[in-house]
């Protein structure tokens, strides 16, 4: 069994992730763009002490900035919500190697996100979007689960100039993660869940072998990061969240 799942949507998130980890027990898997991929994904993953999808991410909030690391409070889909108990660690352990990390809602979405429909989100409490990660997040059944985004698609771009260096930038990012999602996996397949001794961090906190099945995707928010792709694709109680009307 595997001690790391790792799914990301991209080949060179897939690069980017694995050559963070450290030699060992992990695994990189590729998904494909969008739900209905990962969804085909999720139905068949290998058997793992620990899942945790990672890549990049669009920011609905215009106080993220790209290279951010979000790590995910809780992933939402449409009304439903699934929490992600693990976040305090492993965005502990991601500022303890200098990255920029943020904690709060990552909102899964079935299309590209832009203008309008981002602030929406962003009234409602979410700091970014993907395309990919609730049908992960659905199929962890129990397992330690984590979700990470860095940002690659920022919600004040003014020009389409600006996209490919936040790339590069989000890029460089990813590759750093590993170490974190190592110690992060190791030490929350070893527990029965989250304790008091575990690092804490506030919610929307700033501090300083690669299986192929798709490539291509969108981060979900503004525009395409990668190629059209090809065909291919936890007993956490879900949750309604109220809408900025509801308080």
């Amino acid at each position: 069994m595997t001690a790391l799942l790792v799914c990301t949507a991209l080949g060179i998130e897939a690069r980017a992730v694995r050559h963070g980890l450290p030699s060992g027990d992990a695994l990189v898997l590729r998904t494909g763009m969008g739900p209905e991929r990962a969804a085909r994904a999720a139905a068949r993953l290998p058997s793992a002490d620990a899942l945790a999808v990672a890549g990049f991410g669009g920011a609905v909030r215009e106080d993220l900035r790209a290279g951010d690391v979000l790590v995910a409070t809780e992933v939402r889909f449409g009304e439903r919500a699934l929490p992600c108990p693990w976040t305090p660690f492993l965005a502990a352990e991601l500022a303890r190697h200098g990255l920029p990390v943020r904690t709060g809602p990552l909102v899964t979405c079935d299309h590209v996100v832009t203008g309008a429909e981002r602030g929406l989100l962003a009234e409602r409490g979410a700091l970014a979007v993907d395309m990919e990660t609730w049908p992960l997040a659905e199929a962890a059944d129990g397992l330690p689960f984590a979700a990470l985004r860095v940002i690659a698609d920022t919600a004040d771009v003014r020009s389409p100039w600006a996209v490919p260096a936040y790339g590069v930038v989000a890029y460089r990012v990813l590759r750093r993660i590993g170490p974190a999602l190592a110690r992060w996996a190791a030490h929350a397949s070893g527990a029965d869940h989250p304790t008091d001794d575990d690092h804490t961090m506030d919610d929307d906190h700033a501090t300083g072998a690669d299986h192929s099945m798709d490539t291509g995707r969108a981060t979900g928010a503004g525009r395409r990061t990668g190629p059209e792709a090809d065909d291919g694709s936890v007993s956490r109680e879900e949750r309604p969240f109220p809408s900025s009307r509801e308080g």
